[in-house]
């Protein structure tokens, strides 16, 4: 073999896909090997009773299929059924393969697999849901393209009828197929390749991308001049062999296998932890980059210390912006690490949080001050950059590797502030010093609540001084663009920095670089893409970037091939220097800040409302419910593209717009609960309530279990009960509605904005008061004023105490304050 493929294999790059000739050496239960097409062949023209005069194995199959109907199954299964695998398909199976498709209708590989204790290991057909690759490389899924044993049902593709029918019909696995043939690196085993249905997905997603095959293998025991030139036009090289030469080789190539551990420290040696981890810990410790110079050097990034950076282009910083000082140090942050974090021998838990707005640099600050602690020397240090659901059993595990105190720092407190109250509330007192960042208010409105008692100390950084100017402008000559400032006096170019910075830190550096404003730049950036395809890629990644995450470039192909424009991500992005940036996968975009006024301001509804249909589109391949199928990051996108607010907000409050979303995916995704509770809370939202009513009912018979769709029906109820004249119907609506919230609020289910105390309070008294029985209305209204003011939390919860605030006024007044019906919950 060669470099090429040991390297792809270590890389997490190699795919395989099964010929016939891969199955030589299995034995089905006639003790014989499983048959190739020409023995298939053969074997159907005697059933049939035709003599064998060397047809192709699609005509003899589809003459087969007309006289015996589905009696050729039966056939199938005793050539290619309960087979006993061979010992290379047991060998390599011992490899880190995240990916093997086959053309092959056997089951020999699948018996090899349920062999290997603890092997994830997934058969999927053609036209079954697309399964994200797995991060980690602990799961294998076989990908059955041309049909399987052990299902009949699902057809089988022999016959030119057939291929024509799969080419037509685009099955899912064949579509990523080929999207995969062009990102990885793909060995033929004991195939010809002449799939014609292969072949035709192939050319036309190189039709779309205008790309170049990757350089990939056809492993068979010989094949003619003519045939391997042919190949070679595809950028296919012939190896001369046989299944069994493959295995030797990796044999010969490795005293040990390498582990699915292995692979993912070659590709993030952010994970690669002394000692090296256990399988268990890559998903735990997947977005926590322990930070020490040594570890964050090895680190990709598409970052040159040879041009200007992207940092200064409107980029969060990467790890090697830190490392170089591409950012300046500002007074307050330098501040808060002399009076906090220098020298600290803090011995307890402590938490320190960095306030400001978006985009005035509070992640470079928490990364600068990372770093700054790690080169003491004296702690360990870790930092977070996604959302964690498994948050509790990280600090649990770190906890247990030290035995004294470490820093956690978190970008984001917000993402986990109830997990680190639950931490913080526990018998167990943890050895984490936690320093994270916040915007204002959030913290008020939905983090104060569970962390405000805790909080060590506190600084805001949103705004710079004279000082810091200066330092700004040092690196701004170094790393920015300094064509314009050059030619301003020393003077002028502070007053200018400062001047347009107190609004904000990003927007001022980018103002001051250009001397044009960012509404400005950014229509100007936006109008300079000529490609539909490159501004199709800005807009699907910007809408991760509004979650603050990466997008995946799976998902990103899929929704650009759905739009009929280039699908090729990582060409696009090679062309968008400065715009987007491409790493290991994924896409991201400037700020957020950027993001959000180019879709408010420059974006056309009609092109975002296409961007978000194809986007939701590309997630419809996974299994339901969809969130459980996908990446964290992944789902905190996907749940983005649902959301009812997130949808009126982007698209302007359409009410058609947003609608027609919903309705265009509402049969797609009729067994997916998050999109049928945003359905309806959407049209709850536009006052369409019985409709809203309808659509949440769906929702909780399908989903009888979900406290989100219970609470979202209780309130819906409550809706109608208010807008009901007849006392009869709005008291039996409410009545069902104070059941469910009593016991959810008994249960102490908050996992939403507000509690169900407020739902059910607010619209207790409202239902009252619109039935005519103010005086009652009134004396409830005290009730729940009382029974809310003992909550412990309603200092700290801004909800909580507004809702008492209103109930008082209501008491004393007998005036309940103007809210829309949609507002009595949100």
């Amino acid at each position: 073999m060669n470099p090429h493929i040991k390297n792809a294999l270590l890389n997490g790059r190699l795919v395989l896909l099964f010929g016939a000739g891969a199955s030589i050496g299995c034995r089905n239960s006639l003790g014989q090997t499983p048959p190739l097409g020409w023995d298939l062949a053969k074997i159907l023209a005697e059933e049939i009773g035709e003599e064998f005069s060397d047809e192709d194995l699609s005509d003899v199959y589809a003459a087969a299929k007309e006289v015996l109907g589905d009696q050729v199954h039966r056939i199938f299964e005793k050539h290619y059924k309960h087979c006993t695998p061979s010992n290379e398909f047991k060998e390599l199976l011992k490899y880190p393969f995240f990916r093997i498709y086959t053309l092959n209708i056997d089951d020999g590989f699948e018996k090899a697999a349920h062999q290997i204790p603890n092997l994830k290991f997934n058969v999927k057909n053609r036209d079954d849901n697309i399964t994200e690759v797995d991060q980690f490389y602990q799961t294998l899924d076989y990908i059955k393209l041309n049909g399987d044993v052990n299902h009949p049902s699902k057809g089988f593709i022999f016959s030119a009828q057939e291929y024509a029918k799969g080419s037509s019909g685009e099955p899912l696995w064949y579509s990523e197929l080929a999207k995969d043939y062009h990102k990885y690196t793909f060995i033929f085993i004991g195939t010809k390749l002449k799939e014609s249905l292969f072949f035709h997905q192939i050319e036309k997603y190189k039709a779309k991308t205008k790309s170049n095959d990757l350089k990939s293998y056809i492993l068979i025991p010989s094949l003619t001049g003519i045939q391997k030139k042919s190949l070679q036009a595809s950028n296919i090289e012939h190896l001369e062999g046989k299944l069994s030469d493959f295995t030797d080789w990796l044999e010969g190539e490795f005293d040990e296998p390498p582990t699915s551990v292995d692979v993912v420290i070659n590709t993030r040696p952010e994970l690669n932890f002394e000692p090296k981890e256990k399988t268990k810990y890559l998903s735990l410790f997947s977005g926590v980059t322990p930070v020490n110079r040594s570890s964050l050097a090895l680190i990709d990034s598409d970052s040159s210390r040879s041009k200007i950076r992207n940092f200064y282009k409107g980029f969060k910083p990467t790890w090697l912006d830190i490392l170089d000082n591409v950012p300046a140090s500002l007074s307050d942050v330098e501040r808060f690490y002399n009076a906090v974090l220098e020298n600290s021998n803090a011995s307890e838990l402590e938490l320190h949080i960095l306030f400001g707005s978006a985009g005035c640099g509070k992640t470079t600050a928490l990364k600068q001050l990372a770093l700054r602690v790690a080169d003491q020397g004296l702690r360990n240090v870790y930092f977070i950059e996604e959302y964690k659901d498994n948050f509790q059993e990280l600090v649990t595990e770190l906890d247990h590797r030290h035995d004294k105190a470490y820093y956690l720092f978190i970008e984001r407190i917000g993402d986990v502030a109830p997990q680190i109250a639950e931490i913080i509330k526990s018998a167990k007192s943890t050895k984490a010093i936690f320093i994270s960042s916040e915007n204002p208010k959030i913290w008020k409105t939905r983090v104060k609540e569970h962390l405000g008692e805790y909080l060590t100390s506190s600084t805001d950084i949103s705004h710079i001084n004279s000082d810091d100017a200066d330092l700004i402008l040092e690196k701004l000559e170094r790393f920015g663009n300094w064509t314009r400032l050059s030619k301003l006096s020393p003077k002028n170019r502070k007053i200018e920095l400062i001047r347009k910075s107190k609004r904000q830190l990003l927007i001022g550096l980018i103002e001051t670089t250009s001397g044009e404003g960012y509404n400005e730049i950014i229509q100007k950036d936006y109008k300079g893409i000529t490609c539909d395809s490159e501004r199709a890629l800005l807009l699907l990644a910007g809408l991760a970037t509004t979650q603050r995450v990466p997008a995946n470039e799976a998902t990103l192909t899929r929704a650009l091939s759905y739009l009929n424009l280039n699908p090729n991500v990582h060409q696009l992005a090679s062309q968008m220097d400065g715009i987007v940036t491409y790493t290991n996968g994924s896409v991201t975009t400037r700020h957020r800040v950027y993001i959000e006024r180019l879709f408010n301001l420059y974006v056309p509804q009609k092109e975002l409302l296409k961007i978000i249909d194809s986007y939701i589109r590309a997630f419809s391949v996974y299994q339901f419910p969809i969130v459980k199928n996908i990446s964290r990051n992944e789902a905190s996108i996907y749940k983005h593209l649902v959301n009812a607010k997130s949808l009126k907000r982007i698209l302007k409050n359409d009410k058609d717009s947003v609608l027609s979303v919903y309705e265009e995916y509402e049969k797609t995704f009729e067994n997916e609960g998050l999109f049928l509770l945003q359905y309806g809370l959407a049209l709850r939202s536009f006052e369409e309530n019985q409709q809203a009513f309808e659509k949440l009912r769906i929702a909780h018979d399908a989903f009888p279990e979900s406290p989100h769709i219970e609470h979202a029906l209780a309130q819906q109820r409550i809706i109608l009960a208010c807008m009901e004249t007849d006392e009869t119907v709005a008291m039996a609506h409410f009545s069902e509605a104070e059941t469910v919230l009593n016991r959810l609020n008994s249960a102490n289910v908050s996992a939403f904005d507000r509690y169900p105390i407020i739902t059910l309070s607010e619209g207790h008294v409202k239902v009252l008061d619109n039935l005519g029985y103010t005086k009652e209305a009134k004396i409830m209204a005290k009730q729940y004023h009382d029974r809310i003011s003992k909550n412990k939390n309603l200092e700290s919860n801004y909800r909580l105490s507004q809702t008492v605030s209103d109930l008082a006024k209501f008491y004393l007044t007998g005036k309940w304050p103007e809210r829309t019906h949609s507002d009595l919950v949100s």
